[in-house]
């Protein structure tokens, strides 16, 4: 699934509220469209509200991935996303306090996905050959 669109709403209703963000200067640097970069951008510029945004969205991310964890008891669960060890350091924090494997010898690994955002597009690719 994708968490991008909820990181969008988030930053949309973040600008919304904070007319003095650098993220709205990002956004018309960026053609006018906001994107799942656009507050992980901001927060590294220092923008208060651009972190708020990148925390909460954190927080939830590491909720859901906690959940997949306890219920399906991956070996490895991959992140795709280019935003490196600014969202997977604190997520595998968050996440290491909640499953309930946390005292187990092996617990499942959270690695971002080597081939990011083209994960998808060629795996469509290989089943389109597949047949």
């Amino acid at each position: 699934f994708s968490s991008a669109t909820g990181l969008i709403r988030m930053t949309k209703e973040s600008m919304a509220k904070n007319p003095d963000s650098s993220m709205h200067k990002l956004v018309a640097e960026r053609s006018g469209k906001v994107s799942a970069r656009i507050a992980f951008d901001a927060m590294r510029m220092g923008d208060a509200a651009a972190k708020a945004v990148v925390d909460d969205y954190i927080k939830y991310l590491a909720a859901g991935i906690t959940n997949t964890i306890n219920t399906f008891q991956p070996d490895i669960l991959c992140i795709g996303g280019g935003e490196g060890d600014a969202l997977l350091l604190p997520v595998k924090e968050l996440v290491a306090k909640e499953v309930y494997t946390r005292n187990s010898k092996q617990n499942a690994q959270i690695v971002i996905a080597k081939l990011g955002n083209d994960a998808g597009i060629i795996g469509a690719a290989f089943l389109g050959n597949a047949q």
